[in-house]
């Protein structure tokens, strides 16, 4: 079976579809084997309502795991000198992501490839990809502390029942400071700074 977070061959369905947030509305080019092919994923839906309340707009931005692009997408509506960079393994999402960036005439630097390998960023954002396991999850942890900016913080959205406590209490273990910033539908989103 056929993960977003892989690059196996599967079908070639494209579609457009539509998202609404806040006063904005989007018509994104979508395909099969992406994550959330067909709408805005309800914990990254809370993610970006929560960071768009408490996050000042910062210098650069990392949205890891981007898929085919609704976070840098929405963010850059309200933050227009943030520098943006979008990372996913996906190819699929990244000529996705690509493609939805040139419809809103957006730029972005768009990355295809496993995990951060560059970069300092004040401000990352991740909705995990949870079906890749406990130790791939804590992999791009560790990997987002050691590509955040000094005074940068981190953005996680994780469901309770998916282990978000158990994230607290790793990020806490290496000495991060975390912090429960919203509770929504059963998503906790979690700001981390060092």
């Amino acid at each position: 079976m056929a993960h977003y977070f892989t690059n196996d061959i599967v079908k070639d369905a494209p579609e457009e579809i539509t998202i609404h947030f806040r006063d904005f509305t989007y018509k994104l080019n979508s395909n099969a084997g992406v994550f959330s092919k067909d709408k805005l994923d309800e914990g990254t839906r809370i993610l970006l309502e929560t960071v768009l309340d408490n996050q000042s707009e910062p210098v650069s931005c990392l949205d890891l795991g981007c898929g085919i692009g609704p976070i840098a997408l929405i963010l850059m509506e309200y933050w227009k000198h943030t520098e943006m960079t979008m990372i996913d393994v996906n190819q699929r999402a990244c000529q996705l992501a690509d493609s939805n960036m040139k419809k809103y005439r957006r730029k972005a630097k768009i990355i295809c490839q496993s995990g951060i390998n560059e970069g300092q960023y004040a401000c990352i954002l991740l909705n995990p990809p949870i079906r890749t396991g406990k130790a791939m999850i804590y992999s791009l942890f560790d990997q987002c502390m050691e590509h955040l900016a000094t005074d940068g913080h981190f953005w996680i959205v994780m469901r309770k029942q998916h282990g978000a406590q158990s994230a607290i209490n790793y990020l806490q273990e290496k000495g991060y400071e975390v912090e429960k910033v919203a509770r929504d539908k059963g998503y906790w989103v979690m700001k981390i700074s060092r």
